[in-house]
């Protein structure tokens, strides 16, 4: 049932937020099917970042993820637990903004992310903007919503 909430609330997210990243002049990484990265976080966080594909958007670049061991935080459901999101597309420099450390390369995304990958490309949807810590913050914003 979470997993449900977090998609639906992937959906919602996706289509009401289009703040951008603020980038630095430092190059941008070369990211590529299977890395797995952490992410910075304003606290220490499980949740890292597995690349499933890398490709032009528009005028941009989409850097399709997962995002695994995501802390599920009290006053959700499964709270001390850990979920995650099978798909979320990023523009690669809110990305870029978002990672710390390359931890692994030749990880596989979530085995949801093929299905969530087709999705999107069917509903022509849009990328993230933001950092991946806000978008992990907003879906359990969403989901809490839903469940009060």
């Amino acid at each position: 049932m979470l997993r449900g909430a977090l998609l639906s609330a992937l959906a919602i997210a996706s289509v009401a937020f289009t703040a951008h990243a603020e980038t630095a002049s430092t190059p941008l990484p070369d990211f590529a099917s299977g890395q797995e990265w952490s992410i910075k976080s304003a606290s220490p966080t499980t949740a890292k970042v597995i690349i499933g594909r890398v490709e032009p958007w528009r005028d941009k670049v989409s850097v399709n993820v997962s995002i695994v061991d995501i802390p599920i935080p009290k006053g959700v459901a499964g709270t001390g637990g850990v979920t995650q999101i099978e798909h979320i597309p990023f523009d690669k420099t809110a990305l870029a903004a978002s990672v710390d450390r390359l931890l692994a390369t030749g990880v596989s995304p979530s085995p949801g992310f093929e299905n969530g990958y087709k999705q999107w490309q069917h509903a022509k949807g849009g990328i993230f903007t933001i950092s991946v810590e806000k978008a992990i913050e907003i879906m359990f914003q969403t989901i809490n919503q839903k469940q009060g």
